[in-house]
């Protein structure tokens, strides 16, 4: 791998390289929004089969997520996100090429099984590249270029509608995979990540590169030393072996603290049991409901994509200023709020723009808060050497939430009805605020952790 210049001029492009997994993710995601409709005129789907075509993706990313995590750990960062790229691109052309809904649904389960890896693992590259200072922000890019990519797969929608072209629309996501799959080979590895194994050498040339400071590292793997023969193997080089073959799960949840493993599942379903993602990927079909015709829909999902990136671009500003714990839980109660706005309205009838002011407000709450913070945050409690075990057990949770409700948003509807259903979020939101309240710490600042617990915040939590 040849140096791509100085040490900010690598550190920014690691960072944007990165960050197009994010824009991979929020286009994947949100292009069925656009879609949808058209898929669904053309195949005769009912309610739970268009649940399923949206929820295809969030199943394979429910799967995906945990065995990502052991792998990334044996193997390391950017070989697991470079993997997810060729799988998104591979799961990307199925989706546009099917001649049916039974190889759409396979091509959105493969993409989804992509997403489950790239959705921790590129959060998790940027905390362990990023500055304790500014990790809250660089973190939070890779969740600016998610908004990006909604809006960038609305605004496709709109331009593509009128041909019916949602083939063409499933086809431009592989536009992000390619970038991303080229950039893993200018950017290094994780300095974090080397230095765990044990590849003390290699975690310097890293973080020389990237102008950071990494600690000492035990002697590289087979690394001859002075006044050893060739081929003898340190104490150290066996550690690392060790270590590259992974910790299993209750090793390393017990490393963690049970508190805190709990603490990290727990935020990563509460995020979906809101219904943010849902308003999200259904925008399109809640805003026709709600009297707007079909392209006035798309419009609408546009001025609350452009609403989402506004509202991330702030949290970039504002997140390692103000700390996770404000945000998370301040979006949470305006979320609360304005989904029982929206249930008032539905009640009483007013409807359509209504609804869809309501509904920018109720997704950019949501992305000032848990949709921003969670990605920092699990990636700022749990121990270096498990972190990518239990951010992909997060993950996994995390997309298993968002499958069940995904796919339950219609048939709730039909049987509540909107405002009914909204009202159901409401009453999740504003209980998981009250227990955050409770339950969370800060860990703003912090440097990431090591071997232990993050002892700045130790005590809050216990």
């Amino acid at each position: 791998m040849t140096s791509t210049g100085s040490p900010a001029v690598t550190r920014r492009l690691t960072i944007l390289v990165a960050s197009i997994g994010g824009l991979l993710f929020g286009y994947g995601t949100g292009v069925i929004a656009g879609a949808l409709p058209l898929v669904s005129a053309d195949y005769g789907l009912s309610s739970w089969a268009q649940g399923a075509a949206v929820s295809a993706a969030l199943l394979g990313a429910a799967l995906t997520a945990p065995s990502s995590g052991r792998l990334a750990d044996r193997f390391g960062r950017l070989p697991v996100i470079g993997a997810a790229a060729a799988a998104y691109a591979v799961g990307t052309l199925a989706s546009a090429a099917a001649d049916g809904a039974g190889l759409l649904l396979a091509g959105r389960f493969l993409v989804g099984l992509s997403l489950g890896a790239t959705s921790f693992a590129v959060p998790l590259y940027i905390s362990e590249i990023a500055p304790p200072a500014r990790r809250g922000a660089l973190v939070t890019l890779n969740q600016l270029m998610i908004t990006i990519g909604l809006l960038s797969s609305y605004l496709v929608a709109y331009a593509l509608e009128p041909a019916g072209a949602w083939r063409t629309m499933m086809a431009v996501g592989t536009v992000p995979a390619l970038l991303l799959l080229a950039g893993m080979f200018l950017v290094p590895e994780s300095p974090d990540w080397l230095r765990g194994r044990g590849y003390g050498r290699r975690a310097a040339q890293a973080a020389a590169r990237l102008g950071i400071e990494v600690g000492d590292a035990p002697a590289e793997e087979g690394q001859e030393a002075e006044g050893r023969t060739p081929g003898s193997r340190t104490s150290e080089g066996r550690t690392a072996a060790g270590r590259s073959r992974g910790i299993g799960l209750r090793s390393a949840c017990h490393r963690a603290g049970r508190r805190w493993v709990a603490l990290g599942l727990a935020i990563a379903i509460l995020v979906h049991l809101t219904g943010l993602n849902t308003a999200i990927y259904y925008a399109p079909t809640i805003l026709a409901s709600s009297g707007l015709t079909s392209a006035g829909g798309i419009i609408g999902s546009i001025l609350v994509g452009a609403c989402n990136v506004a509202a991330t671009v702030i949290t970039v500003m504002f997140l390692d200023r103000w700390g996770r714990r404000p945000l998370m839980i301040g979006g949470l109660l305006v979320m609360a709020l304005t989904a029982l706005g929206i249930t008032f309205a539905g009640l009483l009838g007013h409807e359509g723009a209504v609804t869809a002011l309501l509904l920018c407000v109720f997704i950019t709450a949501g992305a000032v808060g848990p949709a921003a913070v969670f990605w920092v945050y699990i990636s700022e409690i749990y121990p270096s050497e498990v972190r990518g075990a239990l951010m992909s057990l997060a993950t996994a949770a995390h997309w298993a939430a968002d499958f069940v409700v995904a796919t339950t948003f219609l048939p709730l509807v039909q049987q509540l009805s909107l405002a009914g259903t909204f009202a159901l979020y409401a009453a999740i939101t504003g209980a998981s605020a009250l227990a955050l309240a409770r339950w969370m710490p800060e860990t703003r600042g912090t440097p990431l952790v090591a071997t232990a617990r993050p002892a700045a915040v130790a005590h809050h939590a216990d």
